[in-house]
């Protein structure tokens, strides 16, 4: 860091993402419900008093309040200053991710938007998952819709920016990479799926991981689907036979953990990583 700006810009990456995760606490508890995530104001879900809004600014007001409501002292869950600082902690490391990346500045704000709004969906779908065995369309679709949009409008860009000796291929290759990463991605975990089910004799995993799958494809290309899938599939299996060692089960017996987590946690590791991990991929297979 060599001036007040970057220090400036590594503050608002982290307060906006702790805002933004302060948000989806809200989108989290109520999406699924089916309640509305703008009215009723924010307000203690035990004795339902409006929250003031210099009790609702995130992280601060909770430390302020020492994890209690203002009005009738019960306890607040920690899972809110927890997925808050978790949310700002991400938004600054994908700022320096790309910062350090060395792109121009309208790229990298370019990437740095799309890449804010995915880790904000993924925050929120892992959530949901987590709580409920579900990933919610605005997760899995619109993650697909953003890819795509994205790299149409990185096409666009080729065609007003490039001259007329570069080929269409090359000025489309944007949006092939995307819609690529988006067949690649559904149809492969679509073919694990699939295979899954007729060896387990039952549902393997859910379309929406199927669907979420095909989102990371549609904005990261094809590659980071497989690189995702490997990772989610060991995080995947850490876990459950951590739960199993935890619970004392037998290894056979069949555990219900919503996958959606470990992709979305397998594509955080691309996002901050996935370049330096391809390359030692490819170094190490050439000995």
């Amino acid at each position: 860091m060599e001036n007040a700006y970057e220090y400036i810009a590594c503050f608002f990456s982290f307060f906006m993402g702790a805002c933004i995760a302060s948000f989806i606490n809200v989108v989290v508890w109520r999406v699924p419900r089916g309640e509305s995530v703008v009215s009723p104001p924010s307000h203690c879900p035990k004795c339902s008093a409006s929250i003031k809004w210099y009790h609702n600014i995130p992280i601060i007001s909770y430390l302020a309040l020492r994890g209690r409501c203002d009005s009738c002292s019960e306890k607040i869950s920690p899972r809110y200053i927890f997925v808050e600082s978790l949310g700002a902690v991400l938004f600054l490391a994908y700022f320096l991710r790309l910062y350090l990346s060395g792109l121009s500045f309208s790229f990298m704000l370019a990437y740095l938007l799309v890449g804010w709004v995915w880790l904000s969906l993924m925050l929120a779908g892992s959530l949901i998952d987590y709580d409920h065995k579900l990933l919610p369309d605005f997760v899995t679709v619109g993650g697909m819709v953003l890819g795509v949009l994205f790299h149409l409008s990185m096409t666009l860009f080729n065609f007003l920016n490039c001259d007329s000796t570069v080929s269409l291929l090359v000025k489309f290759m944007p949006l092939l990479y995307s819609l690529s990463g988006l067949a690649v991605g559904f149809g492969l975990l679509g073919l694990v799926r699939m295979l899954g089910t007729m060896a387990f004799k039952r549902e393997a995993m859910g379309m929406g991981d199927v669907f979420l799958m095909g989102a990371i494809g549609a904005i990261f290309g094809p590659i980071s689907v497989v690189l995702v899938i490997v990772l989610s599939s060991l995080f995947g299996s850490a876990a459950g036979l951590f739960l199993i060692a935890l619970s004392k089960t037998k290894l056979g017996r069949y555990l219900e953990i919503p996958y959606g987590p470990f992709i979305c946690l397998g594509c955080l590791v691309w996002m901050l990583a996935g370049n330096e991990l391809v390359a030692a991929y490819l170094n190490f297979m050439r000995f």
